[in-house]
């Protein structure tokens, strides 16, 4: 069985990766990292591409890591380096995907799980999902890069209160703490709304946005002279043109994404 799909709508502007693991409630294993990290790798080359939705198949997001192969995969601190590059390189594959990203969460979106999600730009769940990292009952601990990304995007007290209580929150708790850009009532009606929003805006609007929103927090490589530069040439993109003589026009516009 093919435990990550793409899917493909809109004439092939929109695509669902979907995790496909129902019966272990989409719990990741190595592989499914490696394979969800190609996916997005693959998908950020089709520049028809204007937006990805995430998703869990049979009623859950994703309940965590398969921890039956840790026995085996993460035995020593170097299998534990090794199993922590790759979901690194998946995270940061997701976390700067070019397109616009969409979480569409129900059921159980715990652990890795729940990384995955908050990689994604934007976070739908329904009334019902369950949200947490509960590594602590088993004696985990997070590794430094992927606790680096989560404390730089919720704050250091919202990680703790995931890591240290080692709960389950609702959504409620998940929309009040950053975890949930809104609450669902009807998960694929807003699904369907937020991505068409998306897909009738700018492309290169949406890359120039991700991109600099990103750079903010990157501490390591603050921003030159190229990088500000380059932060005004939307300007002199076919979209801009597009969209300033749609709107002086009052007409709908029609995006080229270039």
């Amino acid at each position: 069985m093919t435990t990550v799909l793409i899917e493909r709508a809109q004439a092939d502007t929109l695509a669902t990766v979907r995790l496909n693991r129902p019966d272990k409630r989409n719990a990741l294993t190595l592989g499914m990292w490696h394979d969800l990290e190609h996916a997005f790798k693959q998908l950020e080359t089709e520049d028809q591409l204007r937006c990805i939705v995430v998703r869990g198949a049979g009623g859950n997001f994703a309940a965590g890591a398969d921890l039956s192969e840790f026995p085996a995969l993460r035995a020593s601190a170097d299998q534990a380096a090794a199993y922590g590059r790759q979901m690194i390189a998946t995270l940061t594959a997701l976390r700067d995907c070019r397109q616009p990203t969409i979480a569409a969460i129900e059921g159980l979106c715990v652990g890795g799980g729940l990384e995955i999600a908050l990689m994604c730009d934007l976070r739908l769940g329904t009334a019902d999902s369950r949200f947490g990292i509960p590594i602590q009952k088993v004696g985990v601990a997070m590794p430094y890069p992927e606790l680096a990304i989560l404390t730089q995007m919720l704050g250091r007290p919202t990680v703790l209160a995931l890591l240290l209580e080692g709960q389950l929150h609702d959504a409620t708790w998940a929309e009040r703490h950053g975890l949930l850009t809104r609450i669902a009532t009807d998960l694929e009606g807003d699904l369907s709304a937020t991505a068409g929003r998306i897909l009738a805006g700018s492309p290169v609007s949406h890359r120039h946005h991700k991109h600099f929103t990103r750079r903010v927090f990157d501490v390591l490589q603050a921003l030159d002279a190229v990088d500000v530069q380059r932060s005004y040439e939307a300007v002199e993109t076919a979209d801009y043109r597009e969209g300033i003589t749609a709107f002086l026009d009052r007409r709908t516009p029609k995006f080229p994404g270039n």
